[in-house]
């Protein structure tokens, strides 16, 4: 990470890299909460880079979130190093609301969450020029029937130098 020279830098995970507060002395080890020093270094190193525009695209989540990446969760005017955005499952779960009621819960306790969304299907529509990274948030109306229509539900941009997801 050190030597690159690049505009914008994607990082592709398949766990989450923000940090979950639901209550003192609890890890889950789905995400990266489970490897609490694991994560403080790889933040560290990103933080010490010269990435200019660190972004980590998490995928198959079956939810949407939208996240700034923080040396110090519990700290929230912590610096941002990087911004997280974690795309939705297309069909999995169907039209049903399998997961917000299981993550809305925390999303009061985690201000680096910037947008959560649980239940809708969907992917990302990205585009990146030199000045930023656009990312929108599309959802269908329906994944269980012939006729579903995707819709944009929210845009949001990194700028170029500035770690941290922006609500058009």
């Amino acid at each position: 990470m050190s030597s690159s020279k690049t505009q914008a830098s994607l990082l592709d995970r398949r766990r989450f890299l923000e940090h979950k507060t639901i209550r003192d002395n609890w890890f889950w080890n789905d995400a990266w909460d489970g490897y609490p020093r694991a994560r403080q270094r790889l933040l560290e190193e990103v933080a010490g880079s010269r990435l200019n525009n660190p972004v980590f695209l998490t995928g198959d989540w079956h939810s949407t979130f939208v996240n700034d990446l923080k040396l110090d969760f519990n700290n929230p005017a912590s610096r941002t190093v990087a911004t997280e955005f974690v795309t939705p499952a297309i069909t999995t779960g169907g039209d049903g609301t399998p997961y917000g009621p299981y993550y809305a819960p925390m999303i009061p306790f985690n201000p680096h969450i910037k947008y959560y969304e649980g239940d809708r299907r969907g992917y990302f529509k990205a585009t990146l020029t030199q000045e930023r990274m656009r990312v929108d948030l599309r959802f269908m109306t329906t994944v269980q029937s012939q006729g579903g229509e995707g819709y944009t539900e929210g845009t949001w941009e990194v700028h170029d130098g500035q770690p941290g997801a922006h609500r058009v």
